[in-house]
This record gives structure tokens, C-alpha cells and sequence, in this order.
């Protein structure tokens, strides 16, 4: 196929990591709908700047609050219920945990020689008797690992075998969640922990990585190590949007990522001001194979959330409260959500990509259209990760800034 060239400017750039096998499982329209839906409104408040990156895994946040759903009563059941999405996206409450358990095993179809790993656990004060019912869904529902600490007596050592479930299930990509002993009133954490690695299906020559300027937060030119190959990939334009989306595709055919790139003048904040789940979905329907020249950044990002308070805008807010009513975890009335933890990470090569999340609940006792074009990856740009075998979102944020690599 033969073509004019087109150098691209970009001011944004979008990216989806995305599995081609698509199997539905029960409830699972619902469920990605209210996950999807969860992960744009998680990330637009999360606070950005032209000088702030953001990554988060809005599957590894929603699953372990899955956990704690699981041992919610009453007016906080449904506070949850309505504050995750459930109830706009028409997943009926007695639906909910069965949808967990249907994706994590939808998650284990086609993994081909990409991986997607996900583990959960429970790290559990001695003291602590969970009822067996909860237990039981821990077990059923989430696979989830039960950990047996002592907050109060042995804190450190507590912390220690958290991270160090941390640092396993996440391949070593996050060495940690905590940084020191739990405050002594920690009665539970729940733990979740994703981990991806796919290596593209053509690799990026590394002889032909170069350095080439990138404008961190828009304005500051950096030279940073930049990736270019020419491949067959999928292509979409959206001219009225003003958008151009690309489709890289991982070794196995399973997963790939989706580049969109937004060239309009409102930026990253107007983008993903109007960006819908639904939206994503019909770009990703709409790419046409074509020959691209791409030049991507090579990059590693890591992060760390306290989400109390994003969550609390979403309106999820009993949990964290004198009204949280967990009485379905151990029977008692005095157990409520002191915070929510998340760490994420991604890097990206010219072999391919690895990114990784892990999200914590503390759980304390109560006192209170172009045939051939050329992607110049020169500005901040949004990514997600998604898997398309389920179209759920497993990663998402943005990249503002990269750091100057020097010899």
C-alpha cells in the first residue's frame, strides 16, 4: 500500500492496552459499564496539573472494595451500590458478587503469551473473627489469601508480610504499600494486586531509539529516549473530534495498545472532560489496518493514592463513617474504613510492557482516515490499560513529564 506521509503534532495522547478475545460472561455488560463509568469520574478527581502524572488501576480499587461490598449492611450496602455504579448501569444489587467471580475467570481466557495476573488476600488482626459466611465469599468470590497478623502487638511485622505479598503478586514491581507499622486499632486490610507484562508483536529496534524533545507539562523541551518503528497496525481518524486513534498489537494477538491522540487546543483536562466509556468503546470499533510510523517515549511511571477523599466526592462516604455498618464481615457493629491505599505502576520499551497496581483497605475498629503517517510522541499524553476480552479498564492516567535520561 502506498502513501503520503503525514507528520502528526501532537498535543495529547491516549493509551489502551486491549485484549482481542471478547467472551462475555454473566453480568458483565453491567459490570464494565459501572467499572468503566467508576474509572472516569475517579479520574477526573484525581488533582492533575500540566506538571503532575497520574496512574491508577480502577480494577484493582474496585476490587477490593468488591471486599468490603461483600460485608456491607444496610444504608452503607447501598451507598456502595450507587456510589461504584452499580445501580446506573442496571447491575442489580444480588448480582454483584456473582459478576466479581464471573470476570475473574474470564480474566484466565486467552492469556496466550501475555500475562494478566490478579491475586487478593486478607490480612486479618489474630483477634479478628470474621464470620463464615464472609469468609466464605473471600474464598469463593476472590480467591482471596487469608493473612493472619497481630496489628497491635506486632506492627512491623504485620506491615512486613503485607509487602512482602505486595512484592510477590506484583512481580516485584511495587516493593511496598506500607511504609511503617499500621495505627494498633487495624483490624483487617484488604488486598488487591494486578500485574501485566506484554511483549508487542514487533519489537522497537533499540539501535533505533533516539533521543528526541518531548515538552513536559506542554512547555519544557526535554530530550528523552524515544522509540520509532514502522508497522501494519490499525488506524482511525475522527476528523470532527479532531482525534486520530492507532492499534499496536502484543506477541499472541490477545491484548494491544490503543493510542488516541486528541489534537484539538482544549488539551488533556478538555479531553478527558468529555470522555465516556462509550466513547472509548466505538474508537477502539472503528480502526482500519494501515502502515504507521511511530514514535513513542520510553517511560516508567509509579504513583501512590490516599482515595479517601476522591472517593468521598464520588459519594461514597458511610464506609469512612460513625454510620459504616461492616457488620457482615465479623458481626460486630465497630468496624469502619479508615482509608483506601493505591500504587500503580507502568514502564514501557522496546521490548514491550509492564505495569502493575495494588490497592489496600484499612479496616480499623471504631473510635471515631490516512493510508501512511508518522506518530510524534512530543507532548503529555493520557493512557489507560484496558483488556478487551472483558472491556474492562485494568490501568489508567496520564504523562505530563519525563525524566532526562543522560549516559
Amino acid at each position: 500500500e502506498v502513501g503520503h506521509k503525514t507528520n502528526v503534532r501532537m498535543k495529547t495522547l491516549i493509551v489502551l492496552m486491549c485484549s482481542l478475545v471478547v467472551v462475555w460472561a454473566r453480568y458483565e455488560n453491567e459490570m464494565r459499564l459501572a467499572n468503566n463509568r467508576f474509572a472516569v469520574d475517579l479520574l477526573r478527581g484525581l488533582p492533575s496539573s500540566p506538571e503532575k502524572n497520574i496512574f491508577f488501576s480502577p480494577y484493582s480499587i474496585s476490587t477490593a472494595m468488591g471486599m468490603v461490598f461483600a460485608g456491607a449492611e444496610g444504608e452503607t450496602l447501598k451507598n456502595l451500590y450507587d456510589g461504584f455504579g452499580y445501580l446506573r448501569s442496571g447491575l442489580k444489587e444480588d448480582w454483584v458478587l456473582q459478576a466479581y467471580a464471573d470476570h475473574a475467570k474470564q480474566l484466565q481466557v486467552g492469556q496466550s503469551q501475555s500475562t494478566f495476573d490478579v491475586a487478593n488476600a486478607a490480612a486479618i488482626h489474630e483477634r479478628l473473627a470474621l464470620l463464615s459466611a464472609y469468609e466464605n465469599t473471600l474464598d469463593s468470590t476472590f480467591h482471596a489469601q487469608l493473612l493472619k497478623v497481630d496489628f497491635v502487638n506486632g506492627g512491623p511485622a504485620a506491615v512486613d508480610e503485607i509487602n512482602r505479598w505486595v512484592k510477590e503478586k506484583t512481580h516485584g514491581k511495587i516493593d511496598k504499600l506500607f511504609d511503617g507499622a499500621l495505627d494498633p486499632l487495624t483490624r483487617l486490610v484488604l488486598l488487591n494486586a494486578i500485574f501485566f507484562k506484554g511483549a508487542w508483536s514487533t519489537k522497537f529496534d533499540e539501535s533505533a531509539t533516539t533521543k528526541k524533545q518531548f515538552l513536559n507539562g506542554g512547555t519544557t523541551p526535554t530530550q528523552v529516549d524515544t522509540m520509532t518503528n514502522r508497522i501494519r497496525i490499525g488506524y482511525k481518524s475522527f476528523p470532527t473530534m479532531r482525534l486520530e486513534v492507532a492499534e499496536l498489537h502484543y506477541a499472541g494477538g490477545n491484548y494491544s495498545m490503543v493510542i488516541l491522540l486528541p489534537r484539538g487546543s482544549e488539551g488533556i483536562e478538555g479531553f478527558k472532560h468529555n470522555l465516556t466509556e462509550h466513547l472509548l468503546q466505538d474508537f477502539i470499533g472503528h480502526v482500519e489496518p494501515r502502515e504507521i510510523t511511530v514514535s513513542l517515549p520510553k517511560f516508567k511511571l509509579e504513583t501512590e493514592y490516599s482515595l479517601k477523599d476522591n472517593l468521598k466526592r464520588l459519594g461514597i462516604t458511610l464506609i469512612f463513617g460513625a454510620q459504616a455498618d461492616l457488620s457482615g464481615i465479623s458481626g460486630g457493629s465497630d468496624l469502619v474504613v479508615s482509608d483506601v491505599l493505591h500504587k500503580a505502576v507502568v514502564e514501557v520499551n522496546e521490548e514491550g510492557t509492564e505495569a502493575a497496581g495494588v490497592s489496600g483497605v484499612v479496616v480499623n475498629t471504631r473510635l471515631v482516515e490516512v493510508p501512511f503517517l508518522e506518530f510524534n510522541v512530543d507532548q503529555p499524553f493520557l493512557f489507560f490499560i484496558l483488556n478487551t476480552h472483558t472491556k474492562r479498564f485494568a490501568l489508567r492516567g496520564d504523562k505530563s513529564t519525563i525524566s532526562e535520561r543522560r549516559p
